[in-house]
């Protein structure tokens, strides 16, 4: 195969345990160039919840996803591969996720496949699982269909456990980080975006504690402890059309992408945050621009998925 993918941008498909990765890594060594690890799980290239670019000794570039499965992040994914094939330079192998059973599955790698416009296709599937994507031979994209018959030996158990550890790796040098929230724009997120509401005023409205909370327009975003009394007649004192609370509990110990220069520094952990000040668990020296992950992680590296922030 090393022949056919000789100078050209190749997008691999399969499912979960069928060696794309092995496979990749293999084609790397014989015929060099650049490599994009799509797989936000399972990354080999930079560290997880991310799409990098490179090779196996070196990350040139890491774009945040802020997730380790594809679901509920195909913009995030989608976004990340098009900065990532625009940075690399020359024709390069991009590794994808095992996510391909049903409609949103089949849909998210046929825009993948759009996106990008690879010069080939490489099929790693079981059961012709994958035979909806030969229809992109018609499209003028070299398709190559490989049968699998082997299952690979890792289980669910170990793959979250190499995740735990690479998150912890990428965490062992990190920092305790305090930034003024002025200083601070998050993408992603309505936090901190408008004019600064004072605490003490909404907490009087709301009847529980507010940590941070912002207008912009209409609406109205808090950061909160505890629960708040009946939003509709808060709304109406406030006189704005929406008010959006944050628990706390899903802001703690959130993963976000730490960017300077629009570029990835590293990932960080926001360990507390209020209308003044924010922390973050960081290798970043600066981050001007937070992305805001659905993961909450841990210095150990342990973590779970959680829902959008707002």
């Amino acid at each position: 195969m090393s022949e056919l993918i000789q100078g050209k941008t190749a997008i691999f498909l399969g499912g979960v345990d069928t060696g794309k990765s092995t496979l990749i890594r293999r084609l790397h060594q014989l015929v060099g160039g650049e490599v994009i690890d799509a797989d936000l799980g399972q990354s080999e290239i930079g560290p997880p919840a991310c799409v990098s670019l490179g090779d196996y000794k070196h990350v040139k570039e890491s774009y945040f996803v802020g997730d380790i499965s594809p679901r509920g992040n195909f913009i995030q994914l989608l976004s990340a591969v098009a900065q990532a094939v625009r940075a690399a330079e020359g024709p390069c192998l991009i590794d994808t996720d095992g996510y391909i059973d049903g409609e949103a599955a089949r849909a998210l790698k046929g825009e993948l496949i759009n996106l990008v416009r690879p010069d080939l296709l490489v099929l790693l599937q079981r059961r012709e699982k994958l035979n909806y994507f030969k229809l992109f031979a018609r499209k003028g994209i070299e398709v190559i269909g490989v049968q699998v018959a082997h299952r690979g030996t890792k289980s669910r158990e170990e793959r979250i456990r190499a995740r735990k550890e690479a998150l912890h790796r990428h965490f062992k040098e990190a920092k305790l980080r305090r930034w003024p929230m002025e200083e601070i724009r998050f993408e992603r997120s309505p936090i901190g975006h408008g004019e600064p509401v004072d605490p003490g005023s909404l907490e009087k409205i709301l009847g529980c504690r507010i940590l941070g909370a912002w207008r912009l327009g209409e609406e109205l975003t808090a950061i909160i402890e505890g629960y708040a009394r009946s939003l509709t007649a808060a709304k109406d004192l406030l006189k704005v059309d929406y008010i959006r609370l944050i628990d706390l509990n899903t802001v703690q110990n959130r993963l976000v992408g730490c960017l300077a220069g629009g570029r990835l520094q590293g990932l960080g952990i926001l360990r507390s945050i209020n209308s003044e000040q924010i922390e973050v668990l960081t290798p970043a020296e600066e981050a001007p621009v937070l992305q805001v992950g659905r993961l909450i992680v841990h210095e150990d590296g342990s973590h779970r998925r959680l829902g959008s922030l707002g």
